[in-house]
């Protein structure tokens, strides 16, 4: 039923208590977590009626109706945040998870899991600034690499550096790990490039310095402590 990237996002689901999926899509996801039993219940929750419809015919299709609810959200606007001990938003740009989850404060207790398409730099820094740490990330490849990022909120926030917000706290255990790493180091060094042929030599220098430790650290293997 899911992908590796979804799969990535099943696998790190506390399945304490309820697990609210944001932009369900198809609503593979909460099914999954539920017919699988990595969570008693579900909520599927997308903004518009058209994916929300599909996630419906799957939960009826899959037999869920009594444990999977589907709501129409803008984000967790309109969701109970009572016994939801995870919230998984995947799928969209880092900046729209940031207000996402900005908005949502109500669920702050609960385990948050994001998969950013873009701009997981952005994601990072506003965890980091806003009283989330980032316990985890895991990488996984479909058509291409993909990070899944697993937060808390702890109320402080987190010193970081240019590494962190670029390579978070991905290990360098598996070769789909090396693989992201590599990948985010290319293109940090292809702006890099660009922006030395611009003229802007600073932030040039800045970002193939960047790309420089994380392909060292991809080589070198895991790094303790970041």
């Amino acid at each position: 039923m899911l992908d590796n990237r979804l799969s990535a996002c099943a696998e790190m689901v506390s399945g304490k208590g309820t697990a609210v999926d944001v932009g369900t899509d198809h609503g593979y996801l909460p099914c999954y977590l539920v017919s699988e039993g990595k969570a008693p219940k579900a909520v599927a929750a997308d903004i518009n009626t058209a994916p929300l419809d599909r996630a419906v015919k799957n939960i009826e299709k899959y037999g869920l109706s009594g444990k999977v609810k589907a709501v129409l959200s803008d984000g967790l606007k309109e969701i109970d945040s009572g016994n939801v001990t995870d919230v998984i938003i995947a799928g969209m740009g880092g900046e729209l998870i940031a207000k996402i989850i900005s908005e949502g404060k109500d669920f702050y207790s609960a385990g948050f899991i994001l998969q950013p398409m873009t701009k997981a730099e952005h994601l990072r820094k506003w965890l980091f600034e806003n009283g989330f740490e980032i316990e985890r990330e895991s990488a996984a490849k479909d058509e291409f690499y993909y990070t899944v990022i697993l937060a808390k909120y702890t109320g402080n926030n987190t010193p970081y550096s240019d590494f962190m917000l670029y390579a978070g706290k991905m290990r360098n255990n598996t070769e789909i790990e090396r693989g992201w790493l590599l990948k985010q180091a290319e293109k940090l060094s292809k702006r890099g490039n660009g922006l030395a042929k611009s003229g802007d030599t600073d932030e040039a220098r800045r970002y193939l310095s960047i790309s420089d430790e994380i392909t060292n650290y991809a080589k070198q293997g895991e790094r303790t402590g970041v």
